[in-house]
């Protein structure tokens, strides 16, 4: 039988022990950061700067968590059966890339359940869910934000999804943007992942994992165009994180993270380093809090051999190690 919590059990916050790992021997401040026990197999990652903290959840059970940067301390937001039910079998991975806005609300990506989530991020409590069409043939995967609206990407059907606020009240699902007739096309293998917004939020730059390419997408024209990025090898992209034209782009498979100098038009794109450290475990998303990239260690190719090794991390780099310097 399927059980929700009751409303005083999402509004509940854990507080548990937040720690930061340095190793003795690790080379120019590279550290992981240990995530609670109840955060399993995490992917997405978003910082609220006006309250330092950052946000993380479990792709396997929902857990969403709360780490406050000054005290090290971690809260859970919304524990286990709030996004997925106790008690259900959804397939794996449940929970994705996640965004959070100035009105603290956190804007989640759904994997392979179709949905969209909006909650709020102070009490837990759910603001809005939405469902694609068919869940089966999507798989929900990274999301933007661009003024009111939440740009979600669809890693298996060819579509743009869009989400947007009128004040306190969350629309409906939109499927804004479909590829089939421009120059992003999708094949059988993984498509559109990471998501991130230009400086003067007038375009969207998105990864195509599976073919390692970069796009921007025009935010007023719904206009396509790819980034020439001189055939360099981007394979394996999640998430992308854009610091005014410097690109760094997580590399899931190749376990790096590639940083990308785009031009000042975003049309072209040139490779000015790739980083590897053992303190990257399958990477995925990531978030800059000030002159740092804090990555997602999801572990997944650990999952089917249950070979992870706990807890969870986050692997937080120094944005000069990202640069060749």
């Amino acid at each position: 039988m399927t059980r929700w919590p009751t409303a005083l059990a999402i509004a509940a916050l854990v507080s548990t022990p937040f720690v930061v790992a340095r190793q003795a021997d690790r080379v120019g401040g590279v550290d992981r950061v240990a995530l609670p026990a109840d955060v399993t197999f995490p992917e997405g990652v978003t910082y609220d700067p006006a309250q330092q903290v950052l946000y993380t959840a479990s792709a396997a059970t929902g857990t969403v968590v709360r780490v406050n940067l000054d005290t090290r301390a971690s809260e859970t937001v919304a524990p286990a059966g709030v996004l997925i039910p106790i008690g259900s079998t959804p397939a794996f991975p449940a929970i994705l890339g996640m965004k959070i806005d100035a009105s603290h609300r956190l804007w989640i990506a759904g994997g392979k359940t179709g949905r969209m989530f909006v909650i709020d991020a102070r009490t837990g409590h759910v603001l809005k869910q939405v469902e694609v069409p068919d869940p089966s043939g999507s798989l929900i995967n990274d999301v933007a934000l661009v003024g009111s609206a939440a740009y979600f990407t669809d890693t298996q059907a060819p579509t743009l999804w869009r989400l947007e606020a009128h004040g306190e009240t969350i629309g409906e699902l939109e499927p804004w943007l479909n590829f089939n007739h421009t120059v992003l096309q999708y094949d059988s293998g993984a498509n559109l992942n990471g998501i991130a917004v230009t400086p003067d939020n007038t375009a969207l730059i998105v990864a195509q994992m599976g073919k390692g390419l970069l796009f921007r997408i025009d935010l007023a024209t719904k206009a396509v165009s790819e980034i020439d990025t001189g055939g360099a090898d981007l394979t394996g992209m999640d998430g992308l994180v854009l610091d005014d034209h410097t690109l760094y782009a997580v590399r899931q498979t190749a376990v790096e993270i590639a940083t990308v100098q785009l031009s000042s038009d975003f049309s072209t794109g040139t490779v000015v380093s790739r980083f590897k450290d053992p303190a990257l475990a399958w990477p995925a998303t990531a978030a800059k809090v000030g002159d740092r990239l804090l990555v997602v260690n999801t572990q997944f190719n650990t999952r089917d051999a249950h070979t992870e090794t706990t807890p969870f991390t986050l692997a937080s780099v120094p944005l000069a190690r990202l640069t060749g310097r």
